[in-house]
Parts: structure tokens; sequence; C-alpha cells
């Protein structure tokens, strides 16, 4: 079924009913911003409890609400790998402090500068915190957004491996994908990929990444893919396999390019309204027969569709 005619006839629908009860345009314009947000993309993780699953030996996966936090447990300390928020944190601390009696989170580690995933750290009181050399100053660039943020104190460049307590994890370097200081890690010896931000499994990312360089994060899909890893752990939303790794990259190109094809339909001149909602239908009406039942699809598709048209038209 094509769902976006039906939702616009809703939205007009309701605007009608609006602008007849609350006055006029102004009660128009503000009924479809009402339903322009996708509100019930976040809902039906907003109360999924606290989980901390061991996925392969050393290796745990701790997820509450939205987001998923890799933890290695090593004889000298626990590592957390992103913090995302304080209330995240809190519900981290009790499932470490149940799982693991007596032991302290040494390391905390950044998968990048996205505050999303940087909130909450202090709390954890790591005697060391490693990231991209980048991450401090991005993160210092939003002072009135962050309090609870810990400072990288071991900054790290280009791929690393780091021996954490006796236990080797690779830092494979992203440049150019999801932000200028994104990392994956590999845990080799449990065989286990961390993949922020880099997989979401039968998922539309929220709001299609506005930081995000498509070439590049198509390349670093597919080192990650290239690992061949026994496991895979996502940052946000259901935990998955390499095969939905595999999905997610094969979407991300797939949704690209039919934007791309639309575009080109018209010479590749984006600043063009009847044009860009003549591809917003063709697109839906490609795309929507194949991935119409993922998560998101409808709430994130016009944001999706916006990022890839803007991002073809200017080269990113």
């Amino acid at each position: 079924m094509n769902r976006l005619p039906i939702v616009l006839a809703l939205l007009v629908v309701i605007g009608t009913v609006a602008y007849m009860s609350l006055g006029g345009k102004s009660g128009l314009r503000k009924a479809i911003f009402a339903q322009a947000m996708p509100v019930t993309y976040f809902e039906p993780y907003n109360a999924r409890p606290a989980s901390l699953e061991q996925i392969s030996g050393p290796v745990y996966a701790f997820t509450y609400g939205f987001c998923r936090s890799m933890v290695i447990d090593t004889p000298e300390g626990l590592a957390v790998f992103d913090t995302f928020d304080s209330e995240f944190v809190t519900a981290l601390s009790d499932e470490l402090a149940a799982q693991f009696p007596g032991k302290t989170v040494k390391w905390v580690i950044y998968s990048h500068n996205h505050l999303d995933h940087v909130r909450g750290s202090a709390g954890l009181g790591p005697e060391e915190v490693i990231g991209h050399r980048l991450v401090n100053q991005f993160v210092a660039d939003w002072p009135k957004a962050i309090s609870d943020f810990a400072p990288v104190s071991r900054t790290v460049e280009g791929d690393v491996t780091i021996s954490l307590g006796g236990i080797e994890v690779d830092f494979l370097y992203m440049p150019h994908s999801h932000s200028a200081t994104l990392y994956g890690f590999h845990v080799r010896e449990a065989d286990v990929v961390f993949a922020p931000d880099m997989m979401f499994v039968r998922a539309m990312p929220p709001f299609d990444f506005p930081d995000f360089y498509y070439p590049g994060y198509v390349r670093a899909l597919d080192r990650l893919i290239a690992l061949d890893a026994a496991h895979y752990v996502p940052s946000h939303l259901d935990a998955g396999t390499r095969r939905d790794l595999m999905d997610f990259r094969d979407m991300t190109a797939r949704f690209h390019e039919t934007v791309r094809s639309e575009l080109a339909e018209n010479d590749y001149h984006a600043a063009d309204g009847a044009a860009m909602r003549r591809g917003l239908q063709a697109a839906y009406d490609k795309l929507e027969p194949e991935y119409g039942d993922w998560h998101g699809f409808n709430e994130m598709f016009v944001p999706k569709f916006g990022r890839h048209w803007g991002g073809v038209y200017l080269g990113y």
C-alpha cells in the first residue's frame, strides 16, 4: 500500500478542521506542524528496560531505551564504549555493580564526538578516557548543551590497536563518514564488532544523520562487513547480525541511488520545488514496497529524502 498519499490526505483533513476551528491560516499551520515530527519513531524504545547481555567471552552489550554500549570485562577493570546520557549511565552503573561487584570502570571510550554518545560519561568516574584527538575540541563548541562530559585524556588518530587490561581492541578509523572522529571497534579474541551509528536493524536512522558524508559512510559500512566477525553490536535500536548490517548497507545505497536518479531527471537542479515534490513521490513509490515495513520508514522518509536530495546536489 502506498502510505504517503494517505498520510498527506490525513494531514489535509486535520489541517482543514484546524483551519475552521482554530482560526484561519494560523490554525492550519499549527495542525500540520503538530503532525510533522515523527514522535512514534522513538516511543517503542523509550520504555525498554536495562539489559546487560554477554555477547562473547569478556564482551557484553548494555541496552537501555534507544541506546546500546559495548562493555569489556578485563582483569584490570571495565571498559565502556559510549555513554549516551546521565540516565543511561545511572542504569548502566546499577547493572555493572550487580554483574561485576567490586569492579570499577577504568576506561571510557568514545566512538565519536556527537553529544548523544558522550553525555553522562563523568558519572562513571573513569581513570582514562580514550577518543579521537578532536573530540574535546568539538564538544567544547557546545558548552550550554553538555555538563556531564569527561574529557578525552588519551587521544588517538587513525587506526590503532589498544590493549585494555590485556584485551586487544582494534580502533578502526572511519574518516569522512559520520563525523570527523568516528571509530568502529573489533575485539579480535571475542570476534565482536561494535558499530556505533553504522548499523541499524531493519530501521531507518533518525533524521538520516545530518552529519554524514555518503561515499565515506558506505565505505565505513563495507569495512565493517569485510571483517566477517561472528558478532555485531549496533549502538541504537534492535540487536542484529552481520546480515542485518549488509541489509542496512544495501538499503542506504538503494535509497541514495533512487533519489539521485530522480534528481538526474531534473538535470541535477535541486532548487526546484515542483521537481522535488515529484521526486519525493516517485522515490516513495519505488522504495516503499521493499522497505515500507522497516521501523521508521514513514516517520523518517521525508527528512531522509531531503538529506539525500541535498547531498547529491551539493556533493556530500
